[in-house]
């Protein structure tokens, strides 16, 4: 894919699989995000339980990465990979436009029916790739 296919594949997609780390141990845990191009970064308003594991792995995790993907059919597929570190933003680091467009498209996450604290992060994309099918 080119870098134009990429960022407008990223700009599209709302959710993806961001890959985390402890040592030898990896944890992946679906996630929505916005992505901003012009940021070089992705935006997500993560949750958490009590006892996190999410968020144990957040904190010993250098390099994450964020999988975005749209699969149709065997030949008919994309996906993207965001490599970065990933970072706390506070409440006002995320503009109103940013923050309107991921709680439409993150419309599955109700916090106030469970016990989950929210919390803002960006990760800073380092590098981008992206594949498709060749049908």
């Amino acid at each position: 894919m080119t870098a134009d296919d990429t960022e407008a594949f990223l700009t599209e997609q709302a959710s993806g699989v961001l890959c985390l780390a402890d040592d030898r141990r990896a944890y992946g845990v679906p996630v929505a995000f916005a992505y901003d191009a012009g940021g070089e970064r992705a935006v997500l308003d993560l949750g958490f339980a009590p006892g996190s594991k999410k968020r144990e792995f957040i904190e010993t995790t250098d390099e994450v990465c964020l999988t975005a993907y749209e699969w149709s059919a065997t030949r008919d597929w994309k996906s993207v990979v965001m490599t970065g570190t990933l970072a706390e933003l506070d409440d006002d680091a995320v503009d109103d436009e940013t923050e309107a467009w991921f709680h439409t498209v993150a419309t599955d996450i109700d916090a106030e029916e469970r016990d989950l604290t929210l919390q803002w992060y960006e990760l800073r994309v380092e590098e981008l790739s992206g594949c498709r099918s060749r049908g």
